[in-house]
């Protein structure tokens, strides 16, 4: 994704798409505020901890007059939208564009902090959710100081944005997070930090099922950024891109999932790790 503002939008989509095998550019990701931790990210009311709303990095007339200018061409809206402010304002100027027989994809990355009231606009508004879930395990410890209680129902929900809109995109968001994809699979199916804590789990009425985890760090992920014809899935005609592990996640307790070795690497049919050979 190209950093999206004034001047890269609008050079961008005057130079159109890029793709080659290996290297596509096709959407642009906008930065709506800051992070939670920092209490940059915008809240709808103040800050558990401290008198302060969070910022936006831009007007909501600024991210409105860009994302009408990506709606006029061919390129993916994705938008960093942390704080249940920052989400809702992108989700409404989505929703101004988008139509539902049009399948744009546009994407909320992280969708952190949802308000109840804004769940069903992804739903509605036919948005994918791309969220990344060690940021549940590396915020829940100070995440409860910065929200409260309440505002905790509607974060780090990814089983509720899962139901809403049916698929979920995963990544890691490194390099803030590590790259491990087993380490975001963890976090999403059982909850916890590497050394198991908390003992029952972090908020598990939204853990997602391992069989969704999966999907969602491969043919939901290739769906996400239109790829799912080419990569996300074994199938004829698909690249062979793929890995073997040597257990499997599907079944294993959760304690030994971050531990996985891979034992081999394929991509687009060539071979590019082999843990024989190492």
């Amino acid at each position: 994704m190209i950093l999206g503002n004034p001047q890269n939008i609008k050079s961008f989509i005057d130079q159109g798409f890029y793709e080659t095998d290996r290297f596509e550019i096709k959407g642009f990701k906008l930065l709506a505020d800051g992070a939670l931790g920092s209490r940059g990210a915008c809240l709808l009311a103040h800050y558990h901890d401290a008198p302060t709303h969070g910022f936006l990095l831009h007007s909501p007339q600024e991210y409105e007059e860009m994302i009408k200018q990506i709606a006029a061409s061919k390129f993916q809206a994705n938008t960093h939208a942390i704080g249940d402010s920052a989400n809702r304002i992108i989700l409404d100027i989505y929703g101004k564009y988008l139509h539902n027989k049009d399948d744009r994809r546009w994407r909320i990355e992280h969708a952190q902090i949802i308000s109840p009231t804004d769940f069903d606009k992804f739903r509605k508004y036919q948005i994918i959710p791309s969220v990344q879930p060690t940021h549940a395990t590396s915020d829940m410890y100070w995440a409860k100081d910065r929200l409260g209680a309440e505002r905790m129902k509607g974060a780090y929900a990814y089983k509720h944005l899962l139901q809403e809109y049916g698929k979920l995109a995963l990544g890691s968001d490194f390099p803030v997070e590590h790259f491990n994809p087993l380490y975001g699979f963890h976090a999403a199916v059982a909850r916890v930090d590497k050394q198991g804590y908390p003992d029952h789990g972090f908020q598990m009425q939204d853990a997602i099922s391992r069989e969704d985890a999966l999907r969602g760090m491969t043919i939901w992920a290739a769906y996400s950024c239109f790829q799912e014809k080419k990569r996300g899935s074994i199938e004829v005609g698909k690249d062979a891109d793929f890995v073997i592990l040597e257990k499997d996640i599907l079944k294993i307790p959760n304690e030994q999932l971050r531990n996985v070795k891979t034992s081999r690497t394929v991509i687009a049919g060539e071979t590019v790790f082999n843990r024989e050979h190492e």
